[in-house]
């Protein structure tokens, strides 16, 4: 079956129909290839997304870095003296996000009025009124804890809205894992490098392990951030629509968080 491609007048009826408003401050997860053709491709997504959000509304990704340092420096792995010399350094103004993420986060740091936070790993973009306040003072030391930009987003309170993306990039659900209390939970290191005062510098960054939050997920390759999404989407929380082909859920962030927290804590607590 064909498909006409989406304009911009479409996209914003089909996100008013799911329940974004104007003044929302939304976290947006995004797969182009589920939703299908659009007139002007990604860039008209954002304009959709904007123009629904209107001059008081807020947007945010989760963004990370192309060259993250992660996995070269995680817990006591080396790099070369020439190594760390060539690493490029983080500059939020204009690093490359992680194309693991999406390739529409690429259109929403092009943008004009993007600000982003200077956590390399964690980062996050964010348009609209309050994207200064949303970035301000990333912690190196807890990239997912209540002081971080995804903290401020579940406090606001904000919102996520999944445009066909799958269930583990709930990055929203990092905040559960770092507040829920369980024993055990791993915490990684890593070094980041920045430029400080004109100088390059690597620096520690430190946080729960996201990949793996207990030793027991590590050993058969759990993805709790998964199975809560699954198992709140089961009990029918959040609105579901459509935009494109895509299959579409609008959550409220801070009930989503809490769910996560009592789902780790009743299974791990």
């Amino acid at each position: 079956m064909l498909f006409n491609p989406l304009d911009r007048g479409q996209l914003v009826t089909q996100l008013h129909d799911i329940g974004l408003h104007a003044g929302d401050l939304v976290m947006v997860h995004t797969s182009l290839r589920a939703i299908g053709a659009i007139a002007g491709g990604p860039q008209t997504l954002l304009d959709a997304l904007l123009e629904v959000l209107g001059a008081h509304g807020t947007l945010a990704a989760y963004v990370s870095w192309k060259h993250s340092s992660y996995d070269a420096t995680l817990d006591g792995r080396t790099l070369s003296a020439r190594e760390r010399a060539r690493w490029p350094l983080f500059d939020p103004s204009a690093a490359a996000p992680h194309e693991g993420f999406g390739y529409f986060n690429q259109f929403v740091c092009r943008h004009p009025a993007v600000h982003r936070s200077a956590h390399p790993t964690a980062n996050i973009a964010a348009i609209g009124c309050r994207a200064a306040e949303l970035t301000a003072d990333h912690s190196l030391l807890d990239g997912y804890a209540p002081g971080s930009p995804l903290g401020r987003i579940v406090a606001a309170p904000g919102r996520v809205l999944m445009l066909g993306a799958p269930p583990g990039s709930l990055t929203v659900l990092h905040l559960a894992q770092a507040i829920a209390r369980i024993p055990g939970k791993r915490r990684v290191r890593y070094e980041v490098p920045l430029l400080i005062d004109g100088e390059r510098c690597w620096r520690q960054a430190e946080e729960f392990d996201t990949n793996g939050l207990l030793d027991q997920f590590v050993d058969n390759g759990f993805d709790d951030i998964a199975a809560i999404a699954t198992d709140y989407v089961l009990e029918e929380r959040g609105r579901r629509g459509r935009v494109g082909r895509a299959n579409c859920w609008l959550f409220d962030a801070q009930d989503l968080v809490s769910f996560g927290v009592s789902w780790l804590e009743r299974r791990f607590g």
